[in-house]
């Protein structure tokens, strides 16, 4: 039987850590928020977000990459993009839910 160090269990990686560092800034949490209302343009999702057109770029990107959300182009004259959640960003909805009703039970009012 192979006999594991301590500091290789403490290289465990840490599913909670893992899902924080792909959707722990807040926006992140923003742009899932609105996208769990439905597919939204670039300049929606600014509108909604307040963000800035640099921020909601990188951070786009970034759920592009992580495979949390999907870029479609919808048409090409006028050129017309919007963001959906894959299958993998959906499941987060249930997380979401959880974390807001912790906070209206907890974080929130609470002085």
């Amino acid at each position: 039987m192979e006999s594991v160090s301590r500091d290789e269990q403490n290289k465990t990686v840490c599913p909670i850590v893992e899902t924080i560092k792909i959707i722990g800034t807040e926006a992140r949490l923003l742009v899932l928020r609105y996208l769990f209302e439905g597919p939204k343009g670039f300049n929606q999702l600014l509108k909604e977000s307040g963000l800035s057109s640099k921020t909601l770029s990188s951070t786009l990107k970034f759920m592009e990459e992580t495979g949390i959300v999907e870029r479609r182009i919808v048409s090409t004259r006028p050129f017309k993009v919007e963001y959906v959640l894959t299958a993998k960003g959906k499941e987060l909805e249930g997380v979401f839910k959880m974390m807001g009703d912790w906070g209206k039970k907890w974080a929130v009012n609470q002085n």
